[in-house]
């Protein structure tokens, strides 16, 4: 029996090959985009993570200042100067003292509240702050009895802060203030007041200081992620930018992409709503993909901010205030190794096909030309004289 010889087909090869490169493609290519997604949690994950670091370093940071308040409101002549409350004064006289306050024409009423050891130690205090525009000590009336400068106003009485420390009850708790910039002013500031009480938690005054905001930018500056992560304080009410990189920003402009934002603030997949019908999430994400911001200028769509990355945090430790703080990152950045992966993936994959079609069309050529060239003959020169004869005489016949 005749033993089988087996052999290699190439172009049965290649066939199969080409066959195959398509489905190896596709693959590929969902491997990618399900690494792409990875990455962006992973990045999502990181950016949140930093966005609680930065929260819980800005809380501790307003906590410390509290805390000096607190320490200020307990010096023996913070309680002396507190300790004679003086007759409430009249609205004519509030408006009168008020107009020679902010003038400076009345030098006695100046020396009363700035040239005084009080005063004096305020000063110090804050000399040891560079961000503290001011410190002042209010009595039970809402009028400043000593100040480190000039500034402000000379009554407190109807300012929010006032009312708020007038109606606690239990134990004394801090005052902070929204972020503001007064009209005509340079800078933007914020207050942080201590109330200070007697022992039967009668209000018996309060300590105040006006802080610059870029105060809190002093916690956010040093969060940096690759080229483009930063930090920027936020209003979560509104998405106002209240401390950033960009100072032109600062309580000109809102977030931009907020409105995508606020809907991951309020939760999958329309916050109330969405609860009742699907019920309470168990896991919120703190990390949110912000799509491209366009705007037309000039009849023209202009992009403003590219998609990024952000991971936030909400601000809870300090009181009377909504703040939002967010680090954000460009997508086109942070998913940069996958764009790199594909590029060269696709780079391997022409070079691959192009490679199979060239050995395909050369093994092509050499399985269709001849072993011998015909012009030789030599297939002639070892045939038998007897089958020569007998063709010869076929031919004959």
């Amino acid at each position: 029996m005749a033993k089988h010889r087996y052999f290699l087909d190439t172009r049965v090869l290649t066939a199969f090959f080409f066959a195959a490169m398509p489905f190896v493609a596709f693959g590929s290519f969902i491997v990618v985009n399900m690494a792409r997604t990875e990455l962006r949690e992973s990045v999502g994950v990181g950016l949140e993570q930093r966005a609680v670091q930065t929260t819980l370093a800005l809380e501790r940071h307003i906590g410390e200042q509290v805390v000096d308040l607190r320490l200020l409101a307990l010096e023996p002549l913070v309680q002396q100067a507190l300790a004679d409350v003086p007759r409430p004064a009249t609205e004519a006289e509030v408006s009168s003292l008020e107009k020679a306050w902010a003038s400076g024409s009345d030098s006695r009423l100046g020396a009363t509240v700035l040239d005084t050891p009080l005063s004096a130690r305020l000063r110090a205090v804050a000399g040891l702050r560079p961000g503290a525009r001011w410190v002042q000590v209010v009595d039970a009336n809402g009028r400043i009895v000593a100040a480190s400068t000039r500034g402000g106003r000379l009554f407190h009485r109807e300012s929010a802060w006032f009312r708020a420390l007038a109606d606690q009850e239990g134990d004394a708790q801090a005052w902070v203030g929204d972020i503001e910039r007064p009209s005509g002013a340079a800078s933007a500031w914020f207050e942080l007041v201590y109330p200070v009480r007697t022992n039967d938690g009668i209000l018996h005054g309060a300590v105040r200081a006006v802080l610059d905001a870029s105060d809190l930018y002093a916690v956010l500056a040093p969060v940096r992620i690759g080229r483009t992560g930063h930090a920027t304080l936020l209003r979560a009410t509104d998405g106002m930018i209240l401390a950033s990189d960009e100072s032109d920003r600062i309580l000109t402009a809102v977030f931009p992409g907020y409105d995508s934002l606020s809907r991951a603030l309020e939760g999958f997949p329309l916050a109330a709503e969405g609860e009742a019908l699907f019920g309470k999430a168990r896991v919120r994400r703190g990390y949110w993909t912000v799509q491209e911001v366009r705007r037309e200028i000039d009849g023209r769509q202009v992009v403003v901010e590219p998609a990024r990355v952000v991971g936030f945090s909400p601000v809870d430790q300090v009181p009377n205030v909504q703040w939002l703080v967010t680090v954000e990152q460009d997508l086109e950045e942070a998913l940069a190794p996958i764009a790199n992966i594909t590029r060269y993936l696709w780079i391997h994959f022409i070079g691959v096909f192009a490679t199979v079609i060239l050995l395909a069309l050369y093994f092509s050529f050499k399985l269709e030309r001849p072993v011998m060239d015909d012009d030789l003959h030599l297939h002639e020169e070892h045939i038998p004289a007897s089958l020569k004869a007998r063709a010869a005489a076929d031919s004959d016949a």
